[in-house]
């Protein structure tokens, strides 16, 4: 029996329309089937990246509600897995893994973006607690987290990179003010986090006191990979943690919502456009036999398909231990299409781009769109940030100079 005709009988066997959420996911996990490279007993069987992809088409094409999704299972349970000592793994990754807790990456703040490393929030030692002063800014779905993977600064005597340090904060206490941004395409998606003498205990400092930076590297690696890839088509997923109030609702329920969310319009958080998408809109509007537009269409479909090719083969260089520099120019590539998309889609509605409403074409599925193209290019670290990358870690090019890694932190100038 191959992994599809497995998955498809242990779906027969352990799918009801009646089992809430919680107990679906809670099946999922104990099944290795929710996350299967983790470890046994953490929602994974250490199965191999070509099975995994192979158990997740599989259940996707069982038509069930997929494992919990976000930044949590994306990027902070990988992280965790990763730096964490075994006690945080079972208290953080095991609740994570079965849907019951949701988590928030709290890295950005207002003076310290692309140059994360100059952050400024401080985590201030009290016996066996931090103290957390500072504010965060663009952080995805923060109102709706029990958790966050904070960054804060435990010494400013050292070099910036060196006084970081990587904890997870209770969000739901007393000194935690989350304040909803809501985006020019109407959805509040990020959020603001302000910090009054919030705690965090000392226990849950995550790969060691000053040792954040590194830590986060990997996090931001996580992310990277995220960004610069695509949800399997029909993909299933549901809101986790109990601030989403899925966790107690029948998964046959939340089955028929995804479908009725899934047609419409209304409801689409699109950032790009497929090529197919666009030709078949350039045919709908009448305008697929104009030649400038046609050249457009065709040079998007080429950048589309060099950016899935080159993603195959990022894969298949894991498979056989060679990582090649794929997974830094496809981050920086899925932001580029996403502005493409957004000028060649405009172009093809013409006039119509300027307005919005039910009446619009496809429901003005093309305007959100294109209000939100630029979210690839900042989220997980801007295009420009993607270029030093790449320069310097795929390309081996020197740094910019600077002595910003051997002044103290409390010495360098900040705007």
């Amino acid at each position: 029996m191959d992994t599809a005709q497995a998955i498809a009988a242990w779906v027969e066997e352990n799918w009801q329309a009646d089992l809430t959420l919680a107990e679906w996911w809670q099946r999922l996990a104990d099944s290795g089937h929710a996350f299967p490279t983790w470890p046994t007993g953490l929602g994974g069987t250490n199965a191999s990246p070509s099975q995994a992809r192979q158990i997740s088409a599989a259940l996707t094409a069982a038509g069930v509600i997929g494992p919990p999704v976000g930044n949590g299972p994306s990027m902070g349970g990988p992280t965790v897995l990763a730096h964490g000592t075994p006690e945080q793994q079972q208290r953080f990754v095991g609740p994570l893994v079965r849907g019951q807790e949701a988590w928030a990456q709290l890295f950005s703040e207002p003076g310290a973006g692309s140059d994360l490393a100059s952050l400024a929030t401080s985590a201030v030692r009290d016996g066996d607690e931090f103290v957390i002063n500072g504010q965060k800014v663009w952080n995805s779905f923060a109102d709706m987290a029990d958790w966050g993977m904070l960054l804060a600064r435990t010494d400013v005597d050292v070099p910036k990179h060196r006084g970081i340090t990587y904890m997870m904060i209770d969000m739901n206490q007393a000194g935690v003010e989350v304040r909803p941004l809501v985006q020019m395409n109407g959805i509040a998606e990020f959020c603001e986090v302000f910090f009054t003498d919030a705690r965090v205990p000392v226990a849950n400092v995550i790969g060691g006191i000053g040792e954040g930076w590194n830590v986060a590297r990997t996090t931001l690696a996580f992310e990277r990979a995220g960004a610069g890839s695509s949800r399997a088509a029909n993909a299933i997923s549901v809101g986790a943690g109990p601030k989403a109030g899925n966790l107690h609702t029948p998964v046959g329920e939340l089955l028929q919502r995804a479908k009725r969310d899934a047609n419409d319009p209304t409801l689409r958080t699109e950032m790009l456009l497929s090529s197919r998408t666009l030709f078949k809109m350039a045919r709908e509007l009448g305008c697929a036999t104009d030649p400038v537009l046609r050249d457009r269409l065709m040079h998007y479909h080429i950048n589309s398909q060099v950016y899935s090719w080159t993603g195959q083969r990022g894969r298949d260089n894991a498979k056989t231990g060679r990582p090649g520099p794929e997974v830094s120019t496809l981050k920086l590539k899925i932001a580029l299409l996403a502005h493409e998309s957004r000028d060649l889609s405009l172009s093809l509605l013409g006039a119509e781009g300027m307005l919005m409403g039910g009446e619009t074409f496809e429901g003005a599925r093309i305007q959100r769109a294109a209000l939100a193209s630029p979210v690839p290019s900042l989220g997980g670290g801007t295009n420009e940030i993607q270029r030093n990358i790449i320069g310097e870690q795929a390309l081996g090019l020197p740094r910019e100079p600077s002595d910003d890694n051997v002044i103290p932190f409390r010495e360098l100038r900040r705007s």
